[in-house]
Order: C-alpha cells, then sequence, then structure tokens
C-alpha cells in the first residue's frame, strides 16, 4: 500500500513542495504529477483514561515500583503499581497511573 508523503529532500533543495507516494515496507515509490483529490491527515488522541486502558498485566510486571503508601478509591488498598504515562494533546506531560494490587482498580495521580 503506499501512502502520501511529502519529499522533504526536495523542498529543502528548491523550495517547492513535492508530493509521492512511498512504501512503509520498501524503499518503493511514485512522484505524483498532479493532486486531484484532497489528502487527509488523521491524527487520534488518547486520553489519559483510555491510555490507562490499553496496558494489560501490569500487576505481573516485576519490573514495574510499588507504594505501600497508596489510598485506593475503590477498596481502600494500600498497595498499588504504578508508572508513568504521557498525556494530553502532544504527550507534553506526564501523569502517575496506579494500579491497586489488591482489586486492580485504576487511578491517576491528579485524582488522589
Amino acid at each position: 500500500m503506499l501512502y502520501p508523503q511529502e519529499d522533504v529532500k526536495e523542498r529543502r533543495s528548491t523550495g517547492r513542495k513535492v508530493l509521492k507516494y512511498v512504501c512503509r515496507n520498501c524503499t518503493y515509490f511514485e512522484d505524483v504529477s498532479e493532486v486531484t483529490y484532497p489528502i487527509h491527515k488523521n491524527v487520534i488522541v488518547h486520553t489519559a483514561n483510555e491510555k490507562m486502558a490499553i496496558t494489560y498485566d501490569v500487576l505481573e510486571d516485576k519490573t514495574l515500583p510499588r507504594t505501600f503508601n497508596a489510598n485506593c478509591p475503590e477498596c481502600q488498598g494500600k498497595q498499588a503499581v504504578y508508572y508513568q504515562s504521557p498525556v494530553g494533546k502532544n504527550d507534553e506531560a506526564l501523569v502517575l497511573i496506579f494500579v491497586c494490587v489488591n482489586c486492580g482498580n485504576r487511578w491517576l495521580s491528579s485524582d488522589e
């Protein structure tokens, strides 16, 4: 499958914007002589809660740090595994995500 991509080398050397179609698996590309339809870029932004749902089995991961001072909002358990995850439109900020060892509930450090 070929994907649209701007030819950055051409733009830097001549100042012209040139579109080409490139394969992401090999070095094949095709130059585009005329664009007859609009090209759309779809950017997906995940919220912190969506990113929390993406990770699985964090309780079994022995490399993640644990705390014994957490306060689970669901079961009031004290032990939790925690890790950092980027949040925001451009992932410019980091938030701590806690997972209760007792009940598996997940919450953000900003929720405390």
